[in-house]
């Protein structure tokens, strides 16, 4: 893998081919099932079919980073959801690439900028996805996005843009 800005990027203004809505169904099911009750990152992790494949967004939420500020290093809630993730991924056929995205809040210390905080958390997702058993071949990039592509525009600091974003893409 190696680390890049154009990750692709998934669209939701095109329908999803009916591959992406059935893979997406069983990766939410799968997850709905793994994911308990009063788990940290269940409300943290979406699935939505989109025009190339399957997106799946783990973001931090309002009460629970996936991160400490300013650190690569996961909370073990993440490690075990990106564990969880990558069991419901590796039964599906695709290829992975990965993008990890920070808020807009600028770094300066300890070794981080936004796009070596970005970079880094989206190798720590790789690395997850691996370790759960993803076969790392089926990843064909891992890339840092620092602060360019919000999923809130107009907040730039929103809790929702720190996350990482894993696109199933399947061949149509």
């Amino acid at each position: 893998p190696t680390s890049g800005a154009g990750a692709p990027q998934a669209t939701v203004d095109a329908a999803p081919p009916p591959a992406a809505v059935k893979a997406a169904e069983q990766i939410r099911e799968e997850l709905a099932q793994a994911l308990l009750p009063g788990d940290k990152m269940k409300d943290g992790i979406t699935v939505v079919a989109t025009d190339k494949g399957v997106q799946i967004s783990v973001t931090d939420q309002l009460e629970f980073g996936m991160f400490e500020i300013g650190s690569a290093l996961p909370r073990r809630e993440l490690v075990l959801a990106m564990e969880k993730i990558g069991h419901a991924l590796a039964t599906q056929p695709g290829t992975l690439p990965i993008a990890g995205h920070p808020a807009a809040r600028p770094f300066k210390g300890g070794g981080y900028d936004n796009w070596r905080l970005s970079t880094a958390r989206a190798h720590f997702a790789y690395y997850m996805l691996v370790r759960a058993g993803l076969d790392e071949k089926r990843i064909t990039e891992v890339a840092g996005l620092a602060d360019r592509k919000p999923k809130i525009p107009s907040d730039p600091m929103a809790a929702a843009n720190r996350r990482i974003e894993i696109l199933l893409e399947i061949k149509q």
